[in-house]
């Protein structure tokens, strides 16, 4: 179900004319960032992948500023932005002065609450994290919107985001859960004082959710997949189940969502819809009616226009990126 090698997608400003390449810009970014031209020429060069609960950018940019202020009361986003510099400058304003990110320096950044970045000649390494990602590395997320973080604490935390982009277009769909994992105590390391208690609770929770997820993957085509016979194969109980899964909107929510993400998989590696019918079967759906209905609700159009619109396209072309990480953001939240 899933690809060879992990979700990606390119975004190269010089690839498109230079009256249109700002706009396409901001339109890709249109599903999280209000985003307006800054200082200076505009330049964008983004390589882009989805890793397990973690989206990872590399950016060249210039003469371009991101916010996020009035949209953060209803947009729904709920994760986490963590951003590396490694040349140029960042000017962020979160609250107080703004204040000047310098190479070596990075930020955490909560999706939920105000922000403002312009970006001059920078090269910087951006990682969307799930919100109980961040917290079973960190403890609590209150204290951690605008956490500034800084030499040498951040060292090995930059050497392995700079390793993940160097191989991010060899990485395999296997590999990514032990990197989510290796991402979560390289990050630790970086949480001075955090409440461990918080963090152990968070981990385990995780872990519980992961067990969950490795057991659904191979029976996504059993319609019956119950509460009860993921609490007996996971070996987790049904209290605990429901708890995990809470704000997932559920269990069923869950297993929905597993095979929502496994079908736009297909959808992006074979370039057409094959038979409604057979592929609803294959997936656990209750019927094509179902499968399109839901598809459509997440990702804003039914699986056979989508997979119209990305068909034998690179991924280098703007619909394919706009589309591919609308779906990732949808996940993530």
């Amino acid at each position: 179900m899933p690809t060879a090698v992990t979700d990606s997608f390119r975004f190269f400003s010089e690839d498109h004319p230079a009256d249109r390449a700002f706009d396409l810009y901001a339109a890709l970014y249109s599903r999280g960032s209000d985003v307006s031209r800054g200082e200076g020429p505009f330049f964008a060069k983004v390589r882009a992948w989805r890793l397990d609960k973690i989206l990872l950018f590399e950016r060249r940019l210039s003469g371009v500023v991101h916010a996020r202020r009035e949209r953060v009361a209803s947009d729904g986003f709920d994760h986490f932005v963590l951003t590396h510099v490694v040349e140029g400058e960042v000017r962020l304003e979160v609250s107080g002065p703004p204040r000047i990110l310098a190479p070596g320096e990075g930020v955490l950044l909560d999706t939920r609450r105000p922000m403002r970045s312009a970006h001059r000649d920078a090269l910087i390494l951006t990682a969307s994290i799930a919100r109980d990602v961040v917290e079973a590395a960190l403890g609590p997320a209150g204290r951690l919107h605008g956490q500034i973080l800084a030499p040498p604490d951040n060292l090995v935390l930059a050497d392995f985001l700079t390793s993940l982009t160097r191989r991010g277009d060899a990485l395999t769909p296997a590999a990514l859960p032990a990197l989510g994992r290796a991402f979560i105590d390289i990050l630790s390391s970086v949480g001075g004082e955090a409440p461990r208690t918080g963090r152990e609770d968070q981990r385990r929770d995780l872990a519980r959710r992961e067990t969950v997820r490795r057991f659904v993957l191979p029976r996504l085509a059993d319609k019956t997949l119950s509460v009860d016979a993921i609490s007996t194969g996971a070996g987790i109980s049904r209290s605990s189940l429901y708890r995990l899964f809470d704000k997932q909107g559920g269990v069923a929510r869950f297993i929905q969502l597993i095979r929502l993400d496994a079908l736009r998989a297909i959808l992006d590696a074979e370039g057409h819809a094959p038979d409604a019918a057979e592929l609803a079967d294959r997936l656990g759906f209750a019927g094509a009616p179902q499968m399109e209905r839901l598809f459509a609700e997440l990702h804003g159009v039914g699986p056979q226009d989508y997979a119209e619109a990305v068909a034998g396209k690179p991924r280098n072309d703007p619909d394919v990126a706009r589309r591919r990480w609308a779906g990732w953001l949808n996940e993530l939240d």
